[in-house]
């Protein structure tokens, strides 16, 4: 409802200073006759204008009454500083309570935290959104299957910081790491040069060929009173194995490569929204790749509840590469020999048989080692 004033005309030509508001249709109502003139009710801001334009007509003009909403909060208006301090203290409030300012993760391990941080903003909990308790117990039982070597993990939320607090994983310790819950199998087939059972019970013996995938180590036995007993088996047997690596090199293929042509695209995010800073144009690539990065936003030093993401775009076009057979061969015994040194159960070569069969589109390169080998592996 607006706010009106009710007022007095005293003196002068008042009955045509009337016609004159009704006729430049000013609001003017419950006009009544006085001693000295009329009193009517205008609106509030029309007031100042009527005040003005009665002096044309020998009239003054006299405020009787006010009413309205706006007369009734001035006082309280008129008290901005106040106003906005109690604002203020609700914003703080809710920002404090609701929004993420800080996210803190404590971790024994930097690969553990970089991580968990990644994780974390991928499901959408970063500085500057607004904290959910179902995301936040999602998000935990998340990292617990993705992230390796964690043991326990925390997610407290208190005053504007998440605290994520990360113990390790209780590692077995070096003696006990080939130790397994069921039989010991033969990784490879050969002859068994060293046998060391520490616990279970031994199917073979030195000297003895195995194949691939017999009994080593039975995880029951027998006692001397006839009863029956599990264990969990360990034991390190080394054979005399013959193991076969293969690569496969193709003289001819099509690869998609960076370019060099790079676009970057800025995003700022607050209460789960995006404003977008700087914009990225891709429209005209075919493919490309992104790297992300993020960071907290600060200002002066202080620290905004806002995170800053950077995309950064890099355009590939198809690339035909041709390669001869001694390129291939070169580049087949880099991957051989990468894959021998990957190779965890191998202890010692004792000999090394490299052959090579080409066609028309690749080369295979084989590449047969005679040595010892950890079957239990």
């Amino acid at each position: 409802m607006p706010s009106k004033v009710k007022f007095e005309i005293i003196s002068g030509l008042y009955c045509e200073f009337l016609n004159h508001l009704v006729e430049n249709e000013f609001y003017i109502s419950s006009a009544e006759s006085t001693k000295f003139g009329i009193k009517a009710t205008c609106l509030a801001s029309d007031y100042k204008d009527i005040a003005r334009l009665a002096k044309k007509f020998q009239c003054r003009t006299k405020i009787v009454a006010k009413k309205g909403i706006y007369f009734k909060i001035r006082k309280i208006l008129k008290r901005k500083g106040l106003l906005m301090g109690a604002a203020m203290v609700f914003l703080y409030l809710f920002l404090f309570s609701r929004v993420i300012w800080c996210i803190d993760v404590i971790s024994p391990d930097e690969k553990i935290t970089v991580d968990v941080y990644s994780m974390l903003y991928a499901n959408g909990i970063y500085a500057g959104s607004v904290f959910s308790q179902e995301k936040n117990n999602g998000t935990v039982q998340q990292i617990f299957m993705e992230v390796d070597n964690i043991g326990y993990l925390t997610m407290n939320f208190s005053k504007g910081v998440l605290t994520c607090k990360i113990d390790p994983a209780i590692n077995k310790l070096p003696y006990l790491e080939s130790s397994t819950s069921g039989n010991i199998v033969a990784t490879e087939s050969g002859i068994i040069e060293d046998l060391r059972v520490y616990k279970g019970f031994s199917q073979v013996q030195i000297g003895q060929s195995v194949y691939k995938g017999d009994i080593l180590v039975s995880a029951t036995y027998l006692d001397r009173n006839g009863t029956l007993q599990q264990v969990m088996p360990r034991a390190y047997i080394k054979a005399i194995c013959e193991k076969e690596y293969t690569a496969q090199i193709d003289f001819e293929k099509d690869i998609w490569l960076r370019t060099g042509e790079v676009q970057q695209q800025t995003v700022i995010k607050l209460l789960d929204k995006k404003f977008y800073v700087q914009k990225a144009d891709t429209e005209k690539w075919n493919r490309y790749d992104t790297e992300k990065s993020f960071e907290y936003m600060s200002f002066m030093g202080f620290r905004l509840p806002a995170t800053i993401e950077k995309t950064k775009f890099y355009n590939k076009e198809m690339i035909h590469i041709a390669r001869d057979e001694s390129a291939a061969y070169s580049a087949g015994l880099k991957v051989i020999e990468a894959m021998i040194k990957s190779d965890r159960a191998l202890i010692d070569i004792q000999s090394k048989d490299i052959s090579q069969n080409a066609d028309e589109k690749s080369l295979t390169i084989n590449c047969k080692i005679q040595g010892y080998y950890d079957i239990t592996r």
